[in-house]
């Protein structure tokens, strides 16, 4: 992943107007690779669970608990774990301790350590992490396969899913989970986690022409589910293609373009464990990455102009394209899994200006695009980007926040998917609970709250919404010292429902922004 980074921090560089955002802004967890603490350590837990109100000395504080939904796993995991080794061998002994562990014991089948270093590694190397030989695989390539060990370890695979990471990310149990739960609802493609600048960089190399291409690109190592048969259709495809040695090897590139279908991306909530060494870095890798790109656009216009000339029975034969691709109907909405629970942040609050728009003379132009972009946005917008993305209202910590880059607008919503039925308690009220500015505060005091079973049948809420000053202090603005944070609460009569939803009913005369700390649903004895 740190390749990646270069690769952006590069292409910001080569924008004068951008010099010096580089640094990402962003301020992410770190564990270091040495380190003797376990990678979740300090971190959320079953046993440290996150706070479910930051009122100090009031009945709400002590009588409140954080909603956990009901497990959404099947009775049998279905998921193969596919790691890539080159450098960090002491992050792929961390992250394989966590994907072993009891908490996704009913997600994660097995585990493909697949190692692309000439050193051969073997069980006892992962003999302190507890996982047992039956589950563990480790496969030592003859030679450094890249990209393209991930796709022939999940086609191999025996599962429905496949769960891939590179060797420099923690991703944490609970997002997996959330990974998991949501892939059943679109078994045919895949889920990427991305830290918000890559996820900038998917959305501002989408691709749609008049020839039917509806496309981008997103890389995989941050985390991504997809199906076993996507993996085996992608690399039948590369076949067809006679991919050469070197396209092979570097099929990240390759995947979601040659899908056609603009790929389904969250902002991730990803641990760096840093440590070893990429194998490329610099002007060198981000050239050969942009050769990559551009070449797989072609291939995929160069595809579909075939397609769109042959008969019916050469149609049937082609693998993995979406030949009749369209701009899905919630391209729209952004999403971030949430950190300590299982849950699934969405909301529609626009992340860029409306005039970025994603239709291009030509695939193969999906490189300037994003230069062009980029320069367009200028350097406030790109820094906001990074620095409130919609990940930091779900992330546990009341010391960061997403912060929306225009004034609230009616029809706006933020909403959680809990995965499953909270399950009804006699006994016990939901609240769907926020952590916000006074700005926000008048915001939701325009907001309707409402939830559903199903995310079609909404039930609104008859209950008041309540607002409390926390002791908390909000961040500095650019004009205004920091402020005391409000804790607003609205309590929902249906105590079984699966999605909580605030939306917008009016446009506000004063133009506040969102400004959202923390969101989460709790129960209230």
């Amino acid at each position: 992943m740190a390749r990646r980074t270069i690769i952006f921090r590069c292409l910001l560089t080569a924008c004068a107007v951008l010099f010096g955002v580089h640094l990402l802004l962003r301020q992410r967890t770190h564990v270091p690779a040495d380190s003797d603490q376990t990678p979740w350590e300090g971190l959320a837990s079953p046993s440290r669970p996150l706070a479910a109100s930051f009122l100090v000395g009031t009945n709400r504080s002590s009588n409140a608990q954080r909603a956990s939904s009901v497990s959404v796993s099947r009775s049998y995991p279905d998921v193969t774990a596919v790691i890539l080794n080159w450098s960090r061998l002491p992050n792929v002994v961390q992250i394989v301790s966590l994907l072993c562990g009891p908490w996704l014991e009913d997600v994660i089948a097995e585990v493909v350590v697949w190692n692309n270093n000439p050193k051969e590694i073997t069980y006892q190397t992962f003999a302190k992490t507890g996982c047992p030989s039956e589950k563990l695989k480790i496969y030592n390539s003859p030679h450094n396969t890249y990209f393209q060990a991930r796709y022939v370890a999940c086609e191999q695979a025996t599962t429905r899913f496949c769960f891939l990471q590179d060797d420099d990310y923690l991703i944490m149990p609970e997002v997996i989970r959330t990974l998991h739960a949501r892939v059943f609802g679109t078994p045919d493609h895949s889920i990427h986690l991305l830290p918000p600048h890559e996820v900038l960089s998917t959305q501002l190399r989408t691709t749609v022409t008049s020839d039917g291409v509806h496309t981008s690109s997103a890389w995989l190592g941050h985390g991504t589910i997809l199906p076993r048969t996507g993996a085996a259709d992608f690399l039948a495809l590369l076949h067809h293609l006679n991919a050469s040695e070197d396209e092979m090897k570097m099929a990240d590139n390759y995947f979601t373009i040659l899908n056609n279908r603009i790929p389904d991306v969250w902002f991730d909530q990803g641990i760096e464990l840093g440590g070893g060494q990429p194998f490329t870095v610099g002007m060198e890798g981000d050239e050969r990455n942009k050769i990559h790109v551009i070449n797989a656009s072609r291939y995929l216009a160069t595809l579909l102009n075939a397609f769109r000339a042959s008969d019916i029975s050469h149609k049937s034969k082609l693998p993995f394209i979406e030949v009749d691709a369209v701009t899905p109907a919630g391209h729209e909405v952004s999403q971030a899994p949430c950190l300590g629970d299982s849950c699934l942040l969405q909301t529609n609050i626009p992340l860029l200006p409306s005039n970025l728009k994603a239709e291009s003379h030509s695939a193969d132009d999906i490189v300037m695009q994003e230069l062009r972009s980029i320069q367009s946005l200028g350097q406030d917008a790109v820094d906001h980007f990074l620095q409130f993305p919609p990940s930091q209202a779900v992330d546990g910590r009341p010391d960061t926040a997403f912060r929306s880059p225009f004034p609230a607008r009616r029809g706006d919503f933020v909403s959680l998917d809990m995965l499953s039925r909270m399950g009804s308690a006699s006994d016990s009220t939901i609240e769907i609970t926020l952590l916000v500015t006074r700005e926000t505060v008048d915001i939701l005091r325009q907001v309707q709250f409402e939830s559903s079973p199903d995310a079609v049948n909404w039930v609104v809420s008859t209950h008041e919404l309540v607002c409390e000053e926390t002791e908390l202090t909000g961040l500095r603005g650019r004009r205004s010292p920091p402020r005391k944070l409000q804790e607003c609460s609205v309590q929902s009569q249906e105590t079984d429902h699966r999605f909580f939803r605030a939306s917008l009913q009016v446009d506000i005369p004063s133009s506040p922004h969102w400004m959202i700390y923390e969101f989460w649903i709790r129960w209230l004895a």
